[in-house]
C-alpha cells in the first residue's frame, strides 16, 4: 500500500502557501500594534578629539609605584592658596599647568607656586580646543603662553597640556616644533565636576597604577579639591605610591603614548 500523504498538493504550493502567508503577516501586524513597545537603550556618543597618528603622553612606563601629581589652573584666586597649603602640610611637590592669561592676571600667585618648589608647565594661552585651529594659530597659542610664563616667572616650560585635553596631529606636531611634549593624563579625579570628596578619593584609588599621571585642578571652579586632596595623598601613600612632579616621574621610564583611559589593566 502506497502512502502519498498529499504529495501531489506539494507540487503546487502556491495554492495554499500564499493565503497562509497573508494570514501570518496580518496577524503579526496586529500583534505588534497591540503589544507594548520595547525601548532600546540609548547609547551616548563619546566626545573625543579628532583622530591622531601622533600621540601625546598619558603615563610613564614603569613598574615602580610612582605617579605624577598635576594641577591645571586657568582662572580664579581662591582655590589655589588652599591647594598650596595642603601640599605644604603634606610636604608634597606637584606640577602646575598654568595658562598664560591667568599668570598675567595673577603673577604674585603664580610666583607662589614657583617659590613653593613646584614645577611649572604650560596650559596654553586661550582656553579653547586647539584642534579647531589652524597650525599657525596653534603655534601662536603655544608660543605666546611660553613667552608670557617665562617673562613673568623666569621659567622655561617644556610640557604642554592643551586646554580640555584636546589634541590632534597638528597640535602635537606644532608643540614638538616649539620644543614641547604634549601631556594629557591617565587618571582624572573629576574634581572639576565637584562630585564629592569620597567619590574623588575612591576614584583615584580605583584607577591609579604605576606611572600614572593624575589630573586635578586649582581653578576656582574646583571647589572640593582642597578637601579631597589630603585624603587622596594619604590613601596613595598608604598603598605604597610615591607622588612626584611630572619631570621626576619622566625619569622613571619611557613615555606611554597609548591611551589607558577606560581600558582594563592587568593585575599588579
Amino acid at each position: 500500500m502506497k502512502v502519498s500523504f498529499g504529495l501531489h498538493r506539494l507540487a503546487k504550493p502556491r495554492r495554499f502557501l500564499l493565503p497562509l502567508l497573508v494570514i501570518i503577516a496580518v496577524a503579526g501586524g496586529l500583534y505588534a500594534w497591540r503589544s507594548p513597545r520595547i525601548e532600546r537603550p540609548v547609547v551616548e556618543a563619546m566626545v573625543v578629539s579628532p583622530p591622531s597618528s601622533e600621540m601625546p603622553v598619558f603615563y610613564i612606563k614603569t613598574r615602580d609605584k610612582k605617579v605624577a601629581l598635576t594641577f591645571d589652573i586657568s582662572w580664579g584666586t581662591k582655590t589655589l592658596p588652599l591647594v598650596l597649603q595642603v601640599l605644604r602640610n603634606a610636604n608634597q611637590r606637584a606640577t602646575f599647568f598654568v595658562s598664560s592669561p591667568w599668570v598675567e592676571m595673577h603673577p604674585e600667585l603664580a610666583r607662589e607656586i614657583v617659590a613653593a618648589g613646584h614645577e611649572i608647565a604650560s596650559h596654553g594661552e586661550k582656553h579653547v580646543n586647539l584642534s579647531t585651529l589652524g597650525k599657525a594659530q596653534v603655534i601662536e597659542n603655544i608660543a605666546t603662553a611660553g613667552k608670557v610664563i617665562e617673562e613673568k616667572l623666569g621659567v622655561k616650560t617644556k610640557y604642554l597640556r592643551p586646554p580640555n585635553g584636546d589634541y590632534d596631529d597638528v597640535v602635537i606636531s606644532a608643540a614638538k616644533e616649539l620644543g614641547y611634549e604634549t601631556v594629557i593624563w591617565a587618571v582624572d579625579s573629576l574634581d572639576w565636576k565637584n562630585p564629592g570628596v569620597q567619590f574623588m578619593v575612591d576614584r583615584v584609588k580605583k584607577l591609579v597604577f604605576p606611572g600614572a599621571i593624575l589630573l586635578f585642578h586649582a581653578s576656582d571652579s574646583a571647589k572640593q579639591t582642597h578637601l579631597a586632596l589630603p585624603l587622596v595623598l594619604e590613601q596613595l601613600r598608604k598603598d605604597g605610591y610615591q607622588l612626584l612632579t611630572l619631570g621626576e616621574l619622566w625619569t622613571a621610564g619611557q613615555p606611554g603614548r597609548d591611551d589607558p583611559r577606560g581600558k582594563p589593566r592587568m593585575p599588579q
